[in-house]
């Protein structure tokens, strides 16, 4: 129960720096250092601290707010006890640049599939893979605007 603990512990670390402005030092010092990040089906994986910290500045140009809530699906421990998967939902709330510069409130909705590593007694994420369902702003329905294309291109 300890290990689920503290890795609950880092996924909420890692909600508070994404909601720090998606600081990159603070978002990737959770990582191993050779681990990916893929927020996104049109992301390509970002692997290593450097890349995940690099995309990290980039996001945070176009976000002035968020609040990120995870929420634990089931997390498993691996036999070995130095690794663990874990699926989370997310629900986010983020003001963002819109097509026009302006600042929009967007709702995000998906789920995440992570894996773990624990690294000289910590957790530490391998792989961070989220699937977005739903991104809309804030004053549309999701069904009628679902998803915002290329929200999460690598090079915005």
């Amino acid at each position: 129960m300890e290990d689920i603990e503290e890795i609950k512990t880092l996924k909420a670390r890692y909600a508070e720096a994404l909601d720090n402005r998606f600081n990159g030092d603070q978002i990737s010092a959770l990582f191993a250092e050779d681990a990916t990040w893929q927020v996104g089906e049109d992301q390509a994986a970002q692997t290593g601290r450097e890349e995940i910290k690099r995309l990290c500045v980039n996001l945070a140009k176009q976000i002035s707010w968020s609040i990120h809530y995870f929420f634990p699906s089931e997390i498993e421990i691996g036999e070995d006890g130095m690794t663990a998967k874990a699926s989370f939902y997310i629900l986010d709330f983020q003001t963002l640049k819109n097509e026009a510069g302006e600042d929009e409130a967007y709702k995000f909705t998906g789920t995440f599939n992570d894996t773990f590593s624990k690294i000289d007694g910590a957790w530490y994420f391998q792989n961070i893979k989220g699937t977005i369902d739903v991104v809309t702003p804030w004053t549309e329905s999701w069904v009628d605007k679902p998803f915002i294309p290329d929200f999460f291109a690598k090079d915005k």
